[in-house]
């Protein structure tokens, strides 16, 4: 196969994720915790092997059979590796006191999830996309389940997998009519066939895996199984659901529907700001009546989808950019949010209850927590604020003026329910009167959360930079070179 050398970081985690299995067997009880820092350590080195494909482009990024890796794909396999990291150092500190076996076993399915994440990231085969898709799939419903003992987990499991598969099979039959009107699922290979991209079968077949696509990352009207999935699961599989996922969705939806088949050159723009509106105000609105907060923060997470799906409304360099500087601050205001979320779950459940009086158990945990609620909810000077208006300054200057009036909109209803929780915290008696315990896991990472949405918020220059060049997307020269030989009538498929 041409240049499985690109895939040496996929393949290494997945062998630390058999070794995770294999060692589950002979690590029980609390000393199966070992297995946790051995699935951080496999993380942390698989990025280490990501670093060889910036230091060494030239070597370690190109085109494969059905895969490639360019500064797109690194940014997206950075973060979701750093969200891996993340979660399972929170997993540590999740129930102490209830911890029991197979936690080699959790630690190898987020593993196994996040292979599935990196190969979709880097996917230019649509059937190397549905591969990756149904690994992800497949990890992500056992992780849901995976407190057995807990009806709450096995409805949400349940749920999450019917309309999965529902999912699944709907993006199946997309793939199906995109192959039978191109003759290839290579999206490389389709420039030259592209003039039949007005036959109702392609549009089809790509409208399909739009929809395919919008369940996976939670955009409404396929959101059903949120709420449900997201309040059964462990909480730091809901905090890894919230973030990982969906990034790698928006990272593959911004290779195959801005770069490969544009959205405007099928003259779905419309259907996809339509789409973009009803998430986010699904999301913000649906939000408003919940008094748990792990439901409230998966309506959250659709609104936050609505916001990311600005970025491919608009289809320009500006958007994808959008796009991706929100991944990035998302990935640290969500999981700032709920490491302190799985910390006051570990003492008083997740009703919005839990959070009473937290500033008088614990001021400085309470003003942390408030930041990355004003973050999510986009006010200045924090990330969230430049991540946002990132996305609504692409949407205006694309013409796309009521998506942005919506976009601000759903921002000022967000404020309602994120400030509720800070009320919680600053104006309710606390239920507990000693100070709130924290581990050094919770409080490392609140630090690392709140230093990164201040320093992107108040100094954003960095990360947009980092940004901008990452928006690159490889493929554009074998595109090009399409192009060239392709009849000057043809239809613009790069920006």
């Amino acid at each position: 196969m041409l240049n499985l050398h690109l895939l040496y970081p996929e393949i290494g985690l997945a062998v630390f994720a058999l070794v995770l299995l294999t060692a589950d067997l002979f690590f029980k009880g609390g000393k199966g915790k070992f297995l946790y820092f051995l699935g951080v350590f496999s993380a942390c080195l698989t990025l280490g092997i990501l670093g060889l494909a910036y230091s060494s482009p030239e070597t370690y990024q190109g085109l494969g059979t059905m895969w490639t890796v360019d500064p797109l794909a690194l940014f997206f396999k950075v973060l979701i590796l750093a969200t891996v990291i993340l979660v399972l150092l929170l997993s540590v500190e999740y129930k102490p006191e209830a911890a029991h076996g197979h936690l080699g076993s959790f630690s190898a399915l987020v593993l196994l999830s996040a292979v599935g994440m990196m190969l979709l990231v880097s996917a230019v085969d649509l059937l190397l996309i549905f591969l990756a898709l149904e690994l992800v799939s497949i990890s992500s419903f056992i992780l849901v389940g995976y407190e057995r003992k807990d009806l709450r987990s096995s409805e949400g499991a349940m749920k999450y997998f019917i309309i999965g598969a529902f999912s699944s099979a709907l993006m199946v039959y997309g793939i199906s009519l995109f192959y039978g009107s191109m003759g290839t699922t290579r999206l490389t290979e389709i420039y030259p066939l592209f003039a039949q991209r007005s036959s109702a079968m392609f549009i089809l077949g790509c409208l399909l895996i739009l929809v395919g696509f919008g369940f996976k990352i939670s955009m409404a009207p396929f959101h059903l199984w949120v709420a449900d999935a997201y309040e059964g699961a462990p909480t730091p599989v809901t905090a890894f659901l919230s973030v990982a996922p969906k990034i790698a969705g928006m990272a593959v939806l911004l290779r195959v529907f801005t770069h490969f088949v544009p959205l405007a050159s099928l003259d779905l723009s419309h259907v996809l700001c339509f789409l973009a509106m009803l998430t986010m105000t699904v999301g913000n609105c649906t939000a408003i009546f919940q008094t748990n907060v792990k439901r409230l923060l998966a309506y959250s997470s659709i609104a936050q989808a609505g916001y990311m799906l600005i970025g491919f409304v608009t289809g320009g360099i500006l958007g994808r950019e959008g796009v991706l500087l929100y991944s990035l601050v998302y990935l640290f205001m969500n999981l700032g949010i709920f490491a302190v979320v799985i910390h006051l779950g570990n003492e008083d459940g997740y009703e919005l209850d839990a959070f009473d009086g937290l500033a008088k158990r614990d001021l400085a945990l309470a003003l942390l927590s408030t930041f990355f609620l004003l973050s999510l909810a986009g006010i200045p000077p924090l990330a969230g604020f430049i991540a946002k208006f990132r996305l609504f300054q692409s949407a205006i200057q694309g013409g796309w003026y009521w998506l942005a009036v919506v976009g601000v909109l759903n921002s000022v209803i967000s404020v309602y329910y994120y400030m509720s929780i800070a009320h919680h915290m600053f104006f309710r008696e606390p239920r507990r009167a000693e100070p709130a315990r924290r581990g050094w896991i919770v409080t490392g990472t609140v630090a690392l959360a709140t230093a990164a949405i201040f320093l992107f918020g108040l100094y954003p220059e960095p990360a947009l930079s980092t940004v901008r060049l990452s928006a690159e997307i490889l493929p554009a020269r074998a595109a090009g070179a399409a192009r060239a030989a392709a009849p000057s009538t043809g239809p613009a498929l790069l920006p």
